[in-house]
């Protein structure tokens, strides 16, 4: 991997922090898309391929007690591997080919349809960049994260991420958790942060050692969520639109993009706007981990590696979203990405 590796290290020194990133991003995407494109031709994915969570891998020591949501696993997960990316049960283009919703998606990032076209054998940069800044930003908050649950401390060097709870605590105020750390909540939704928040973690009892090293990230999917204006937080402001969603749907399903559903689209930018627009993008991140959980009364490992296993290469699944929002001069102005999932332990946080 000594060619992954050294790639991957001259994208990461090009994207130190991910603030940095978008701002690079914002500078070098260019005009936006054309309207979507008609020739494209309908196919139908499979759906439904559930991903049942495996806390370790079969080179891992077997434990009973899985303390942490975390999974420790070689392979990707099978949705990935049967194009189905969680895109929403009421999402009208989820049946489009997934060529056209990333023209549609990179429309919203201002990026140029010359740089979506497919080319045999070629992924074009804007996606590895994009790939790259997913792996630094979930390097960051995974040790925000654990440093935070552990009271462990945390270094980030030479690309790898080191929390050790064994080495002293972290240098965090003591009353900092994952409710009031406003650092981590601007970096993970807070649904995410909830399900490790219950986890049944006493840093009195546990103790925790996990390295994780990226060497290679790869864009999976990219979608816009289809209507206008639909954004996470509006959804979670009214509740009420998840009817309005469902009908929208209904009428999609009957008479596809015709007058009528237009016109429901529009009505339905009323209530909630027409500027702004949702984009979810995940990647697959792989890793050198080593990863192990420890009661501290026992000395006995609870979850994941014995003390003489070497790192493992695992894959992470990171999910990440953003909102746009359309200025006058037509130019979509980029939001700050957000990570919403890890490995499907909320099968995408779905919200639409």
């Amino acid at each position: 991997h000594k060619s992954a590796q050294a790639s991957y290290r001259v994208r990461r020194k090009r994207i130190v922090h991910f603030e940095e990133y978008q701002a690079m991003l914002l500078h070098q995407l260019r005009k936006q898309l054309r309207r979507r494109a008609s020739s494209l031709q309908h196919y139908s994915h499979t759906k439904h391929a559930q991903f049942m969570q495996v806390a370790l891998s079969s080179t891992t020591a077997s434990s009973s007690a899985q303390i942490l949501p975390w999974r420790h696993d070689p392979s990707l997960p099978e949705r990935i591997l049967q194009h189905n990316d969680y895109s929403g049960a009421f999402n009208p283009t989820a049946r489009d080919p997934s060529i056209l919703r990333k023209f549609i998606a990179a429309r919203e990032l201002n990026i140029s349809a010359w740089d979506v076209l497919p080319i045999p054998f070629y992924k074009h940069e804007w996606e590895s960049d994009l790939a790259t800044g997913f792996a630094i930003a979930f390097e960051f908050a995974v040790g925000e994260l654990l440093g935070t649950l552990f009271r462990a401390s945390v270094t980030n060097d030479d690309n790898v991420v080191t929390i050790d709870s064994s080495k002293g605590s972290s240098s965090l105020d003591p009353s900092t958790n994952i409710d009031n750390n406003e650092y981590l909540k601007s970096m993970m939704d807070k649904k995410l942060l909830a399900r490790f928040n219950q986890s049944i973690i006493n840093c009195e009892d546990y103790q925790i050692k996990c390295t994780i090293h990226p060497f290679q990230a790869e864009l999976q999917h990219i979608f816009a969520v289809p209507v206008p204006g639909l954004t996470r937080e509006v959804v979670e402001e009214k509740q009420y639109l998840k009817a309005a969603i469902y009908r929208l749907h209904n009428a999609y399903d009957e008479n596809g993009f015709d007058e009528n559903y237009f016109d429901m689209v529009t009505e339905f930018a009323k209530e909630v706007g027409h500027t702004k627009r949702t984009v979810i993008a995940e990647a697959s991140v792989k890793c050198k981990e080593f990863f192990q959980v420890k009661d501290k009364n026992t000395g006995l490992v609870v979850q994941g590696m014995e003390d003489d296993r070497e790192e493992e290469e695992v894959i992470h699944l990171v999910r990440f979203e953003v909102v746009t929002e359309e200025t006058e001069q037509g130019e979509r102005v980029i939001g700050s990405w957000k990570l919403i999932d890890v490995d499907d332990l909320l099968e995408g946080n779905v919200f639409h």
